[in-house]
């Protein structure tokens, strides 16, 4: 099923603008710290740094070769880069205009290291309380200006029990900037038209994804629901409650063999589980249940030549591995 997207009536989404964010809250209020390791990382070099300027900020980054953690070779920070940073640090409260510490936080964490957890709960606190990652999380529950109005008051449990899967690509631009909240009928596409935005966007979804709140990925390598786009899901996710799985194969599939990725979509789509998690369940029913057994594959099959580690983290994510082989297809046994 392809939709045809053109015909749909267009809506921006509905987002603060300059002027009234600042009258309510701060104005250049987006922020562009892609990385949270990296945020963490800046505030702890900084503590030794008397003055803070983004020149010593920077030498000091490239002194310890403070790390992304993207995979990728590292290359040195420059100042534009850096200043990023410092602005969030003063955005969300950690430091003051001067670059003083206004809130104890990393106490115990390490530079170039995996964020602790104890790192990703004072991170979360920013995601969930940070007006601009609010407004972003209240379009999971309602895209409505009516209800983007209350974003303020809305609670963590309301973003993560009442919202729903969004669905984005992007049209005629290098940013995601398109949006639907139905994938099946959608009756609106929504907009983002300001590159600010766009930019944002990108770093929500970065941030909830790192810290485990929001799962991600690109459902047009199951179906192909808008032409010549790569269309991704996003969805708050839920805490994981084991179900029935084989009545939940029988209710949504006729065929005994089951492609993995349609399966961990499906589940996603009615429950909102983390995908791993997910892909945990299967694993625990295949091993432990006699009348489902397995085809599997390999990762060469999967990427098709193109190695890098983003395009294999994307290809291979909803395929579970048993012995070290992905697994593409449960055979459901008579």
């Amino acid at each position: 099923m392809v939709l045809n997207i053109d015909e749909l009536p267009q809506k921006e989404l509905p987002i603060l603008s300059d002027k009234d964010a600042g009258e309510k809250f701060n104005k250049w209020s987006y922020l562009y710290a892609y990385y949270p390791n990296v945020l963490r990382d800046i505030f702890l070099i900084s503590r030794d740094i008397i003055d803070k300027t983004k020149k010593d900020i920077t030498i000091k980054a490239n002194e310890l070769r403070i790390d992304k953690q993207d995979g990728k070779q590292w290359i040195p920070w420059n100042e534009r880069y850096v200043l990023e940073y410092i602005n969030t640090l003063k955005k969300v409260g950690f430091w003051d205009e001067k670059g003083r510490e206004l809130k104890q936080v990393f106490a115990n964490s390490e530079i170039n290291s995996i964020l602790s957890d104890n790192d990703i709960e004072e991170l979360k606190e920013i995601f969930f309380s940070y007006f601009r990652f609010r407004e972003l999380s209240s379009w999971f529950i309602d895209p409505s200006p009516e209800f983007h109005s209350q974003f303020d008051i809305l609670s963590i449990d309301s973003f993560v029990e009442s919202s729903k899967p969004i669905y984005f690509y992007n049209d005629k631009s290098r940013f995601y900037n398109s949006f639907l909240f139905d994938i099946e009928n959608p009756n609106i596409k929504y907009l983002i038209t300001d590159d600010a935005l766009m930019r944002f966007w990108d770093v929500f979804i970065k941030w909830g994804t790192t810290l485990n709140t929001i799962d991600k990925f690109n459902v047009s390598r199951i179906f192909k629901p808008v032409k010549n786009k790569e269309v991704s899901m996003a969805y708050f996710i839920r805490d994981f409650l084991p179900f029935d799985f084989e009545t939940f194969i029988s209710n949504h599939f006729n065929a005994r063999s089951v492609w993995i990725p349609e399966l961990i979509y499906k589940i996603v789509k009615e429950f909102r589980y983390s995908v791993n998690d997910v892909k945990k369940f299967i694993v625990h029913n295949i091993i432990s249940n006699d009348k489902i057994t397995f085809e599997r594959t390999s990762e060469i099959f999967l990427i098709k030549g193109k190695n890098s580690k983003k395009n294999i983290k994307d290809a291979t994510y909803l395929y579970p591995l048993i012995d070290g082989y992905y697994i593409s297809n449960l055979i459901m046994r008579k």
